[in-house]
């Protein structure tokens, strides 16, 4: 199984907006439950990509070829329209927490908000969350359904099961 990522320019042949790495730090850096084997992650990483496509999102794919769902044209977010070669970090972040929730689902347990992050040496830092107003954008570790908001035709995006 191979893991091939969207770099925003509507890959036929794309599957993930992310690559598998990014789904290893971010359970290594916030601490969420994911499956212990390299396979069962990519499994799960394509599994919220291909959720993710069936989302109604704002704007229309770039190229008619694109596996994607992004990138998107003519995708207004308030009062700016997207580039047509870009995937909103959101869009990446989002799968990945979709991923975590996705395994929470499939598991029967909660997803617990990360306090800390864990850095590479092995330091714990505490993730900041002094003034929410003053942030434009969702924290990496907030739900798909925070991340996905803005993008979707309908906000209010939950887990099916």
């Amino acid at each position: 199984m191979l893991v091939i990522v969207e770099d925003g320019t509507g890959r036929p042949d794309a599957n993930s907006f992310v690559p598998l790495e990014k789904l290893v730090f971010y359970r290594n850096y916030y601490g969420f439950p994911l499956p212990a084997t390299e396979n069962e992650q990519k499994a799960l990483l394509l599994r919220a990509a291909a959720d993710m496509n069936a989302m109604e999102w704002k704007g229309a794919k770039t190229r008619d070829a694109q596996a994607m769902a992004w990138p998107r044209r003519q995708c207004r977010v308030g009062m700016e329209i997207l580039s047509e070669t870009f995937v909103p970090f959101e869009i990446e972040w989002g799968q990945l927490r979709l991923a975590v929730e996705l395994y929470a689902a499939d598991n029967g347990f909660g997803i617990p908000e990360p306090a800390f992050g864990t850095e590479k040496d092995g330091e714990r830092v505490t993730l900041l969350r002094g003034n929410p107003g003053a942030m434009l954008r969702p924290p990496p570790y907030a739900p798909s359904r925070t991340q996905f908001a803005d993008y979707l035709v309908l906000r209010g995006l939950q887990v099916v099961k």
